[in-house]
């Protein structure tokens, strides 16, 4: 009768510890940085911050004591029953704690380092913690329930322990930005690669006129890329910086002379060649127009890919007749016309889709 007592107040026991662990969920994203996660005696706050470039997450977690004479504490070290006692203040396990007295052990959060006291009211913030995004990652806290002993608070005693297990996932997305800036890099450092730059001085276009649809397309991602920098304000020193300034390095690494040369095709060194294409009786004016209209057809497109190929070979033609030194009607008007620098800017945003 009496093992069968023991066994049945051991159950019970295990019973009251299971019940006695409570287990959360937090899901954070962009748009929902902080939750939190309420108990009974307290608050646990979490809070995503930086991410960095392996999509490692720091999380903030605060402990808000909801009881107005209990403190909190959490361990950072498991201290065996007799040195708890040493401690300051010292510490002791109340006479109704479970447990051989004596032989009793803390359960510790290992993220603590020193014990951490939350008191009464009050909110304490845990040492930072790093989770994996998109990855589901189980925090536990062996939260203790004491109360002060004495007046001058140097004794304390342990009165329980509520294990709360929360399961943390940060929802992060790859920076689009980036990507996209990447690939521009890429296909301009492509694109360059294929071109000859013809040096002979009887080439038209001439060799300046070649190379500065591609040098145009340079300044514009370079440009960006200092845009996206100066609106996170981030310091030389961040990784996310480093990542974009090496984009800018690869751009300047580019060496226009690597693909200069005589293309010896003698049609094309004509001195006297005249420049004819149909779109000729426009104005710089209407020439953009027609640009613009493209580039909203291409953008607004479900498939820009496929929409680019059927209009790029218009664009090419556009873009030549105002560019085009031979060009009767352009070539005096080109380099003083408001509309140059919105013409680049077109051509050039059509040609990065």
């Amino acid at each position: 009768m009496k093992k069968v007592l023991l066994f049945v107040i051991f159950l019970s026991l295990t019973a009251f510890s299971v019940l006695a662990d409570e287990q959360k969920r937090v899901k954070l994203d962009d748009n929902h940085t902080k939750e939190q996660v309420r108990l009974a005696f307290c608050n646990i706050f979490v809070t995503r911050t930086e991410v960095d470039d392996d999509e490692n997450v720091k999380v903030i977690v605060e402990i808000e004591n909801l009881d107005e004479s209990n403190v909190i504490i959490l361990f950072g070290h498991a201290y065996p029953e007799k040195e708890l006692k040493k401690l300051s203040p010292s510490i002791r396990f109340d006479k109704g704690y479970p447990g051989t007295k004596g032989q009793r052990n803390i359960d510790t959060y290992s993220k603590a380092g020193n014990a951490i006291f939350v008191e009464p009211s009050e909110k304490s913030v845990l040492p930072q913690i790093q989770v994996k995004g998109n990855v589901a990652q189980l925090c536990r806290f062996p939260l203790y329930i004491a109360k002060y002993n004495n007046r001058t608070r140097s004794k304390m005693l342990l009165l329980e322990k509520q294990v709360i297990e929360v399961e943390i996932e940060v929802q992060v997305k790859p920076d689009e930005d980036f990507i996209r800036l990447e690939q521009m890099c890429n296909d301009l450092i492509e694109d360059i690669s294929k071109q000859t730059f013809c040096t002979n001085s009887r080439h038209l276009p001439s060799l300046e006129r070649q190379e500065e649809p591609y040098k145009v397309r340079v300044g514009q991602i370079k440009k960006e890329i200092d845009e996206i920098i100066g609106h996170h304000n981030w310091y030389t020193r961040d990784k996310s910086y480093q990542r974009y300034d090496h984009l800018k390095q690869k751009l300047d690494s580019i060496q226009f002379a690597d693909y200069e040369r005589d293309c010896g095709i003698a049609n094309k060194h004509r001195s006297a060649r005249r420049h004819s294409c149909k779109y000729c009786n426009l104005s710089l004016q209407q020439i953009f127009h027609k640009l613009d209209d493209y580039y909203k057809k291409i953008y607004n497109s479900t498939n820009r890919k496929a929409t680019k190929e059927t209009v790029i070979q218009d664009v090419n033609i556009l873009y030549r007749c105002c560019t085009d030194a031979n060009c009767p009607k352009h070539s005096s008007l080109w380099n003083k016309s408001q509309y140059k620098s919105k013409i680049t800017d077109r051509y050039t945003r059509i040609s990065n889709f």
